[in-house]
């Protein structure tokens, strides 16, 4: 047999064992995959459907740079939280209290477990309490937060 041949011998055993893995790899993939008559069918009056209450959906929290509320009103709605933008770094510097922990409470931020929590408040029932925030420079935030209904 001549080099030629030979090589050319070599390069089509080369492309057929190529071919071959990769059909076998298809072969095997699609064995893992579940066949379409692997699942029942539910008709579409029978499927269940997300639920339509306004309490079972989450709603976004309010967030808010700590300048924005110097003398204003805060609104928040209970099931969310008032976050505060603060410049990173300073999450855990900033302080805060309400003068009335049953309508809302301050919390801390700073880092927990890998992430970085902003600080800000929750809020507990419907009501308004006067509240305060303190940052890193010992500059002092005075503002109501009114704490509504979803």
């Amino acid at each position: 047999m001549s080099p030629s041949s030979r090589k050319k011998v070599l390069v089509k055993r080369s492309l057929a064992l190529r071919l071959a893995l990769v059909v076998t790899a298809g072969v095997l993939l699609a064995g893992c995959a579940p066949a379409a008559s692997d699942s029942p069918v539910v008709p579409a009056a029978d499927a269940p459907s997300p639920a339509a209450s306004v309490d079972d959906q989450a709603f976004a929290p309010t967030v808010i740079s700590p300048d924005d509320l110097d003398g204003k009103d805060a609104t928040v709605k209970i099931g969310t939280s008032l976050v505060l933008t603060v410049p990173d770094g300073t999450e855990a510097e900033w302080t805060g209290t309400t003068g009335d922990v049953a309508i809302a409470e301050f919390s801390p931020g700073g880092p927990s477990e890998g992430s970085v929590f902003h600080p800000g408040f929750l809020p507990r029932t419907v009501g308004s309490t006067p509240a305060t925030l303190t940052g890193p420079d010992g500059k002092t935030i005075r503002f109501t937060l009114s704490v509504v209904a979803p």
